[in-house]
């Protein structure tokens, strides 16, 4: 059976990348987390579980014995339920291999991350994402992981907007890069673009991602993609800091106003109506 997937998942991870982005996987299984108790689990099943149930009903059995610490009983149940269709499965399948709870095997962790990511779940297309953009000095893995964060950033998932915002901005070295990948699809998808920085920025901040509203600060501090506006770039750095980002909460620190003289500072703005806005420069969502 673990050959059988082992071949299975080399074909997988193998598929084209330049699917369309707009394509959809099968709609998606919704399950709802039941924590029931359960007898203890009997030892590894060598054909696998017995299953009369549905992928959410597997998914239960197998967080109930992950939660109890039985974890290649919970491997079987949560193939079971990856093999309905379920990809939170698989994506707490390549969790048990990375956290060390399964005995190491990186091809399994990966394989299983790599079905999580293709069947849709925008956790397993982050990380996927964030595995790529380790190996970004090699040509090319810099755009795949982009690729898998715009996966993850058009489903509304404020971390990958920020990521894939992040990645977009203006790079010498990446441009560098595209002129050495000509007529490649994806290098020319997501090559430097100070707009479409601005663009997953602001979705991200909009979500209250702290770390894209103190870009945005950034951004209008320094005049990156945008002028120059103090205003703005206070009013972000604030947001950032009331949502716990601690570059933003140093920056307003070595400011060096007093707690009163900061207040009233915010006092005024609200006076004014002010509120922080995202650029104009900021390109509308393509497709």
């Amino acid at each position: 059976m673990r050959l059988a997937q082992r071949a299975i998942f080399a074909a997988l991870v193998g598929l084209p990348l330049l699917s369309s982005l707009t394509a959809l996987a099968a709609e998606p299984i919704e399950c709802t987390l039941k924590v029931e108790e359960l007898e203890p689990p009997r030892a590894v099943e060598p054909d696998g579980p017995q299953s009369d149930g549905d992928a959410c009903a597997d998914f239960n059995i197998a967080h109930h014995f992950h939660r109890l610490g039985y974890y290649q009983q919970a491997e079987q149940w949560y193939i079971s339920a990856a093999g309905k269709g379920y990809n939170r499965a698989s994506f707490e399948i390549a969790k048990l291999y990375r956290d060390g709870l399964l005995p190491e095997d990186d091809q399994q962790r990966r394989a299983w991350l790599a079905q999580a990511a293709h069947d849709g779940l925008d956790l397993a297309q982050i990380e996927l994402g964030l595995e790529h953009l380790k190996d970004r000095e090699i040509s090319g893995q810099l755009f795949i992981a982009m690729y898998w964060f715009e996966k993850a950033a058009v489903q509304g998932n404020p971390q990958a907007q920020y990521l894939l915002g992040q990645h977009y901005w203006s790079d010498p070295a990446q441009a560098q890069e595209l002129d050495m990948s000509s007529g490649d699809e994806l290098a020319e998808r997501y090559s430097s673009n100070d707009g479409k920085a601005l663009h997953w920025l602001c979705k991200a901040a909009q979500n209250n991602e702290p770390r894209a509203q103190f870009s945005l600060s950034q951004a209008y501090s320094l005049g990156r993609g945008t002028p120059v506006n103090q205003t703005q770039r206070q009013l972000w750095l604030e947001k950032a800091a009331a949502n716990g980002d601690e570059s933003a909460l140093s920056q307003l620190n070595e400011n060096g106003n007093s707690w009163y003289t900061q207040a009233e500072q915010w006092l005024k703005r609200q006076l004014a109506d002010e509120t922080a806005q995202c650029p104009v420069e900021a390109l509308p969502l393509e497709s």
